[in-house]
């Protein structure tokens, strides 16, 4: 028989197990602390801009232009040929003591177009923002010098060199710590509900007549350790009340004691 919950019931267990959602509430941020300032290596991202214009004739039309902005995933694929890219290694090598492998700048780079332009960037990115510059701008010379001849086009020109930001793009501290602390306080309610669904005891009587089956005699009222103590307290005070003979009798029988002492 599957049981169901109210909303108020699942709130009553997430109130109930408040201590652990907040301890995994700061332990995942802390997590995302550890990592975001202490294990994952920060990258720097530089962008060098460049517009690529094809051989201008007397009849160059609209067609044309479309051609000239379908030629962009050209150069896309011109950029990170071997032919660049092993010129590029031995620039960045012999001019700024960075070695590269041919795949490791690929994957450093990245082209994008900006929508129906001419013009793209060539995004490059390092742990260092100096490197990062350096690749961009290597990158872009040197695309500059082979595409005139390889793909026949009229001017490449550089309008905007890489520089070398101060601020790193990855990894964003804001985000990686705001996931921290929502995965945390998932994690802790999922844990203290499955705390409540593991516990089998008796926690009232709807458990005794719905999943038991069981016919309910009698409920037995839930005292407190207050009321429990303030109750042994009371007994005391009465018994010791009871025992205790009051100053008049006390009296009287010490007389009748000394008395017989006498006639003896």
């Amino acid at each position: 028989m599957e049981k169901t919950y109210t909303v108020k019931q699942l709130l009553d267990m997430l109130v109930k197990h408040l201590q652990l959602i907040l301890t995994t509430m700061f332990a995942g941020l802390a997590i995302a602390g550890v990592l975001t300032f202490f294990i994952i290596t920060p990258k720097y991202s530089s962008q060098a801009q460049l517009v690529v214009t094809l051989p201008q004739t007397e009849n160059t039309n609209v067609n044309d232009v479309n051609s000239n902005l379908q030629m962009i995933n050209t150069y896309k694929d011109f950029i990170v040929s071997d032919l660049v890219l092993n010129q590029v290694q031995e620039q960045l090598a012999s001019k700024y003591k960075i070695e590269m492998k041919p795949k490791e700048i690929e994957d450093a780079i990245s082209v994008e177009q900006n929508q129906n332009s001419q013009m793209f960037s060539i995004i490059a990115k390092s742990p260092k923002s100096v490197d990062a510059a350096h690749i961009a701008n290597t990158v872009a010379k040197t695309f500059q010098d082979n595409a005139k001849d390889v793909l026949n086009v009229d001017r490449i020109t550089i309008i905007s060199n890489a520089v070398a930001e101060s601020s790193p793009v990855s990894p964003n501290k804001k985000l990686f710590l705001a996931a921290g602390l929502i995965l945390g306080i998932l994690c802790g309610i999922v844990g203290a509900l499955l705390l409540e669904l593991m516990d089998r005891t008796v926690k009232d009587s709807a458990f005794i007549t719905e999943e038991l089956g069981l016919t309910l005699l009698g409920t037995v009222p839930e005292i407190s350790d207050k009321e429990i103590n303030a109750n042994i307290k009371k007994a005391h005070k009465m018994v010791d009340g009871g025992l205790k003979p009051k100053i008049g009798q006390k009296d009287a029988t010490t007389t009748e004691a000394r008395r017989r002492r006498s006639r003896v």
